[in-house]
């Protein structure tokens, strides 16, 4: 399976978990955004990169056959953009697996859509596909 695996800029460590643990699985990424975040406070000073990682972490969303939102304590900005565009390709019927992991602590009422799973690791997802 092909997964894209979101989350707040701030927690790439437990972004990383998740994606290795996929990679241990044996699914594939459509990306890692996670390799490099040097910049990620300042988009408006690298238009053209920042264009180019917003075009290639949309293209890997619509890509994805399953989109994994990580939960944390930090607060996200871009990985709302990418739920609603996971949450877009669901209620077309497009996508199957919209996956919150984790506890959650910063409340959006897009964690409770109907087509929104929610599971508390994704060791947890991964047992409810077989």
């Amino acid at each position: 399976m092909r997964i894209y695996v979101a989350g707040p800029v701030a927690d790439t460590v437990t972004v990383q978990k998740v994606q290795d643990a996929v990679l241990a699985a044996g699914h594939e990424l459509t990306l890692d955004w996670s390799a490099d975040v040097s910049f990620a406070e300042g988009f408006a000073g690298q238009i053209d990169r920042s264009a180019r990682m917003a075009k290639e972490e949309l293209d890997a969303v619509i890509a994805a056959d399953a989109v994994l939102v990580v939960a944390s304590q930090h607060d996200g900005r871009g990985m709302f953009v990418e739920l609603g565009v996971a949450l877009a390709r669901a209620s077309r019927g497009d996508l199957d697996h919209v996956v919150l992991i984790g506890e959650i602590h910063h409340e959006s009422v897009f964690y409770f859509h109907p087509l929104v799973q929610r599971v508390p690791t994704v060791e947890d997802w991964f047992a409810q596909l077989h």
